[in-house]
């Protein structure tokens, strides 16, 4: 069975499904048994035994958490854009500008 490494990408043949290590990273890769065939790339399908594992390879049950709830907002001195909690002031992650939010809503630089 050919398989890829998760991490470097690096293609490598093994024995069939279960876990590996990676010979060229070392990373530990999980390999999912399932009906061969299934286009991975394909837009808007799901691959046969798609889905987060474990390592003994059963899938991890589904959350019954509600989705998140995420504010996105846009650092007015560099122009990146974000994910931001429900906070009034943040730091930007790409320029460090400290930046505060105000009664509208939205960013402005404060120092």
């Amino acid at each position: 069975m050919l398989v890829r490494c998760g991490r470097c990408r690096a293609e490598l043949e093994i024995s069939g499904p279960g876990e590996f290590v990676c010979p060229s990273c070392g990373t530990r890769n999980v390999a999912r048994g399932g009906a061969a065939g299934g286009d991975p790339y394909s837009i808007g399908a799901r691959p046969a035994g798609s889905g987060l594992t474990v390592p003994s390879g059963t899938p991890v049950p589904p959350s019954d958490a509600p989705p998140a709830d995420i504010n996105w907002a846009t650092c007015p001195s560099c122009s990146f854009r974000f994910a931001m909690g429900g906070v009034d002031q943040v730091t930007c992650p790409n320029c460090r500008a400290q930046l505060s939010r105000d009664e509208t809503g939205s960013l402005t630089a404060t120092g």
